[in-house]
């Protein structure tokens, strides 16, 4: 829908619509790689699962810098469709390739666009109301595409994720972790309001 007012989702046919069309399957492609190197033993003879999936994230984070924005498509100054595909099973692989595999893609300075575009994301306060966190992630994710597969240097980003180790004794660094990082308007409300947050997540699932 693209009424007066509202935000274009979708490029009209053209070179845009091309370029969506491309990023889409690309996204498709990163999606692929993903599960072959989540749900299955180790990462891939010869770690070849492992360096598919970084490659794949290598295109899409080059696809990002050609943008001028942190967007990708340059149509629009806001997230367009392309974005919200992404973002959701980019979601998932932060938390799951950190967890299982012990591959750690935000703050590893390797995906610069990436981290950018993550960054854009985070300035809105609609997004942050829907963005999960890493714990939720890979407990949900067994339910939907089966288990994922751990390997020996996962096991302390794991423990973290998991809250062993202290990693959820209270009172908690609203800083967030070096894994799991909390976005700037996050870590701006301070401990009241993640107190405040937190008590109503407990009422609302009672």
């Amino acid at each position: 829908f693209s009424g007066e007012g509202t935000p274009r989702m979708v490029p009209p046919p053209g070179p845009e619509r091309d370029r969506a069309s491309k990023l889409l399957g690309l996204e498709r492609e990163l999606f692929g790689a993903w599960c072959s190197l989540t749900f299955q033993p180790g990462k891939g003879l010869m770690d070849r699962n492992e360096r598919a999936f970084m490659a794949t994230l290598r295109r899409v984070d080059e696809a990002l810098g050609e943008s001028t924005g942190p967007w990708f498509l340059d149509s629009a100054d806001h997230p367009t469709l392309v974005d919200l595909q992404y973002v959701s099973h980019v979601e998932r692989m932060l938390a799951s390739a950190l967890y299982w595999k012990g591959i750690q893609i935000r703050g590893s300075g390797r995906f610069s666009n990436l981290e950018a575009w993550l960054a854009a994301f985070e300035e809105r306060p609609a997004y942050l109301a829907t963005k999960s966190d890493y714990y939720t992630h890979v407990m949900d994710i067994p339910p939907q595409y089966g288990p994922g597969f751990s390997v020996d240097e996962a096991r302390e980003a794991a423990a973290a994720i998991d809250g062993r180790g202290g990693s959820w004794s209270l009172p908690l660094d609203l800083q967030g972790s070096a894994f799991e990082p909390l976005a700037p308007l996050q870590a701006a409300l301070g401990d009241a309001a993640a107190r405040h947050e937190a008590a109503f997540e407990l009422v609302a699932n009672h």
